[in-house]
């Protein structure tokens, strides 16, 4: 029997279970619309998507990942614990508020991190001053996203000023699309024309030690022209498109399941209604199971009367309101319903009526949500 200890708060019962095989498809996949010695970066920011960082990490080992992207140095730090040959890029930018241990800290890594400002180099600089220590730097050129980059004339400035910085070194040059999702690409071609300018303009393709990086998994899909030295991947390599695609050029495959059990079964009379607010009452008499999970689990409480869930090869409805770690399916067709017996909360079935894309339309949000909701005191099973 696995054993867990109390301070890592895993419910065992709640199973996110991740498919290796459908991960490795995935990058496998993407890879295969590259040419050959394109890099390939595996965006785990946000637990992994909701997969789980340390469960993501260790299977991607297996594959030909050459980079990591994460969020903040928190996550680079985890991941270091985990493995230590494959470098990780932060893409939160150095600013001077952060405490100066976590500059030390991304210098000894080898982590890769992103600067936006004169200020933070000066900042690294009096930390790094006389030990030695280069960090790695990338620089975001503005070129229409306007959330972090920086605009193209002051990009090349910072970039002077890192090559005279003697504890940083130039290791990339990248921009991001703000829609190589959409249907209508002619704005993300935009994009890439003043980014390519940027380019040229400051001969970055000549230096043989920087690389030039563009492409999210959307533009690794549709965008081929966008792919330069390496490619970020995060949504597809999860099995999911940005946005729902008619005709994809590769097949990918979800790769998480989410499942939770049965814990009791209640028999309500037609016109009894059923959790707060009374939203449902039973037209007939139904057999209910409660299933301890609710939106402190990540299953948002818009789905209350609107979702439904998976009971062997049955979908039934959610009824009444989703509560903080309760809810109520009507089961009154499934025949055989007992506690112990798992339901299937978030399936990994593109089409499923449970599945990701079903969900986000409901919600009125992108599959990126659903998944990185998915709370990490869930067990991770790795398959």
């Amino acid at each position: 029997m696995k054993v867990y200890p109390a301070e890592t708060l895993i419910r065992p019962d709640l199973q996110a279970h991740i498919f290796s095989e459908a991960l490795l498809h995935n990058v496998q996949a993407l890879r295969s619309l590259c040419a050959e010695g394109t890099y390939f970066c595996a965006v785990v920011k946000a637990n992994a998507y909701g997969h789980g960082l340390p469960e993501i990490v260790n299977i991607l080992r297996q594959a030909e990942v050459d980079f990591f992207a994460v969020a903040s140095i928190y996550e680079a730090i985890h991941i270091a614990s985990i493995v230590q040959e494959i470098p990780t890029l932060i893409l939160e930018p150095i600013h001077p508020a952060q405490p100066p241990d976590q500059i030390v800290a991304a210098a000894r890594n080898g982590f890769h991190c992103v600067v936006a400002t004169s200020e933070a180099i000066d900042f690294l600089s009096d930390i790094l001053a006389g030990s030695g220590d280069v960090l790695d730097l990338h620089v975001n050129v503005e070129s229409g996203m306007g959330r972090c980059g920086i605009d193209p004339e002051q990009a090349a400035s910072l970039i002077r000023r890192i090559d005279r910085c003697s504890n940083a070194r130039l290791a990339g040059v990248y921009t991001h699309f703000a829609t190589a999702d959409e249907d209508d690409l002619s704005y993300a071609w935009q994009q890439l024309e003043q980014f390519e300018r940027f380019l040229d303009q400051n001969r970055i393709r000549h230096r043989e030690d920087v690389l030039v990086h563009a492409a999210n998994s959307a533009a690794t899909i549709k965008i081929p022209q966008a792919h330069f030295d390496m490619v970020r991947c995060g949504i597809s390599m999860y099995g999911y498109y940005s946005r729902r695609m008619a005709h994809p050029p590769i097949s990918l495959q979800p790769v998480m399941r989410l499942q939770a059990p049965v814990v009791q079964i209640k028999h309500l009379p037609a016109g009894h209604s059923v959790s707060y607010g009374r939203s449902f009452v039973p037209f007939r008499d139904t057999i209910a199971a409660l299933i301890p999970l609710g939106y402190a689990d990540g299953y948002w409480r818009c789905f209350s009367n609107r979702a439904r869930m998976k009971v062997g090869n049955a979908f039934v409805p959610v009824i009444g309101r989703v509560c903080m770690d309760q809810l109520l399916l009507d089961v009154t067709d499934v025949p055989d319903i007992a506690p112990g017996q798992m339901v299937t909360v978030i399936d990994n079935e593109h089409d499923s009526p449970c599945g990701v894309y079903a969900l986000a339309d409901l919600a009125g949000t992108i599959c990126y949500e659903i998944l990185t909701c998915v709370h990490a005191h869930i067990n991770r099973i790795v398959h």
